[in-house]
């Protein structure tokens, strides 16, 4: 249960009000027929590992794009789109494929991208080539869009909340209405069969072409999809930053019996705990510091605090051309501003159970299923479509104290819709319209013909030639091998 504090909406009033929001979007790279591409990072983008706006994240098909934060909504969607179209517009015929789960597979065509020439290009690659023997390729190649939310200077010195504690109990609140969250947004209920080909996974045959999980909200955010099971044993609950960092170090530096016998001495991956590193952690939202790349983030966090957070678990929204829709970006704006101007008390061990189990049957089944609302009485599980009509109703109470009634009129009437009939249900409905996953999501692929931006324009352009100068820069200032540089990273978290 989130109640709101009154204090803090006052006080955050009395603010300038500002909140800066950003973007990371995934896709995976399909040819014109559905299919997985095998194409490499094209050379129009430089160096992906120094690219501030265009990535990649797992593997060649697996393009990432990222925003710079901004303070308007507006602005933040208006950047991805004309991000969107650029990538779009140098992909030599490819797609970026607008769902979650991926294109027809093909594992063969899931390429690492190369080690580079540097000390960093070669951890980068040695860190995917654990995840591949950890993993596979296919739990890799799922694709979803993480939402940075921070508050400014103003409105946390009038919060009057130190700035750790702030975004901590923010994170734990969103913990708590993350199954709701997950019922509104996510969109990824039907897989083609080639991602479960080989893979022993119960699951339903939706078509000869697909399978699916009847009620699902989201298969990429259940257990059938990016999920660790080492890691789902310790639910982390935020409670406090130094437990946050324990916990990272603990899984850094103990040894996991499943990962322990792929080898180190032949570089198959980073280390043998139960994440080689940071990144690897697969929280729902995640603290993030000061971006650096000479600190790692973990000490970024022990010696600075949060500086934002990462909204992460989010389904591409497929009936949106470029993923989000600008009612998702508000949505999302608001859950984390009413997650941060309530009360937050601390995640006990019963309550994280309770939040662990809902997550998983939001996902699994939250088009239809029961919450746990609480462990006593009559009124113990509640059904989804109740309580998140509840959850709505009271974010639109709250948009009203804030006076963003009439900005949101519109995001809400598309969420209470949605709470009625689900993203999930309708793509469900229109798989079988279309006659297959595959058909559908071409259609929602298709390329978006927008007039770019001149001044956006002209930064894509000119981060090829940067993102050029920046890796020739640290190549020539690594000074020692490799080997050297791989052991020093290990033993940076004691």
């Amino acid at each position: 249960m989130v109640v709101l504090s009154q204090d803090r909406i006052t006080n955050f009033l009395k603010s300038d009000r500002v909140t800066y929001k950003g973007l990371e979007k995934e896709n995976l790279r399909s040819d014109i027929d559905g299919k997985i591409t095998n194409n490499t990072f094209p050379d129009v983008f430089g160096v992906h590992n120094f690219n501030r706006y265009i990535t990649l994240d797992y593997s060649e098909p697996h393009l990432e794009i990222v925003t710079p934060p901004f303070e308007n909504n507006l602005d933040v969607f208006n950047f991805l789109h004309d991000l969107h179209t650029y990538v779009e517009n140098n992909l030599d015929g490819d797609m970026l494929w607008n769902y979650s789960m991926p294109p027809k597979f093909k594992s063969k065509y899931i390429k690492l991208p190369p080690h580079g020439k540097t000390n960093s290009t070669k951890l980068a690659h040695l860190y995917r080539l654990g995840l591949r023997n950890r993993y596979g390729d296919k739990m890799q190649s799922t694709a979803g869009i993480h939402f940075n939310f921070s508050f400014s200077e103003s409105a946390i010195s009038h919060i009057g909340c130190e700035k750790t504690e702030l975004y901590l109990g923010t994170c734990r609140n969103f913990l708590r209405v993350f199954p709701m969250i997950l019922r509104l947004m996510g969109c990824s209920p039907v897989a083609h069969n080639s991602f479960l080909k080989g893979r022993n996974i119960n699951i339903e045959n939706l078509n000869d072409e697909d399978c699916y999980l009847p009620k699902s909200t989201s298969l990429r955010v259940s257990r059938l999809g990016y999920y660790s099971e080492e890691q789902d044993e310790n639910f982390i609950t935020f409670n406090t930053l130094e437990g946050y960092l324990e916990t990272i170090k603990d899984y850094i530096n103990i040894p996991n019996d499943k990962f322990k016998d792929i080898s180190l001495d032949l570089k198959q991956q980073v280390n043998n705990g139960t994440i080689q590193m940071e990144s690897e952690l697969y929280n729902h939202i995640r603290p993030k510091g000061i971006i650096s790349k000479d600190i790692r983030p973990y000490n970024q966090l022990k010696e600075n605090g949060i500086e934002y957070l990462e909204i992460r678990s989010i389904d591409l929204n497929p009936y949106s051309s470029i993923g989000i829709s600008m009612e998702d970006i508000e949505f999302l704006e608001l859950v984390s501003l009413y997650c941060a101007l309530s009360d937050a008390p601390k995640i006990n061990d019963v309550e994280s159970l309770c939040i662990k189990e809902n997550i998983r049957r939001s996902s699994e089944s939250g088009q239809n299923c029961n919450f746990i609302s609480s462990l006593d009485g009559d009124k113990a599980e509640v059904p989804a479509d109740v309580i998140t009509n509840s959850f709505l109703g009271e974010l639109e109470d709250f948009a009203k104290i804030m006076g963003l009634s009439k900005e949101k009129k519109k995001m809400f009437e598309e969420f209470f819709q949605r709470n009625t009939t689900t993203l999930s249900m309708k793509f469900i409905e229109d798989v079988e319209k279309s006659g297959g996953v595959l058909p559908l999501v071409l259609e929602k692929s298709v390329h978006t013909k927008r007039n770019i931006d001149d001044k956006n324009l002209s930064l894509f352009k000119k981060e090829r030639e940067l993102s050029e100068k920046e890796y020739l820069k640290e190549k020539n200032e690594d000074k020692i091998l490799f080997e050297d540089y791989l052991e020093a990273f290990r033993g940076e978290i004691k």
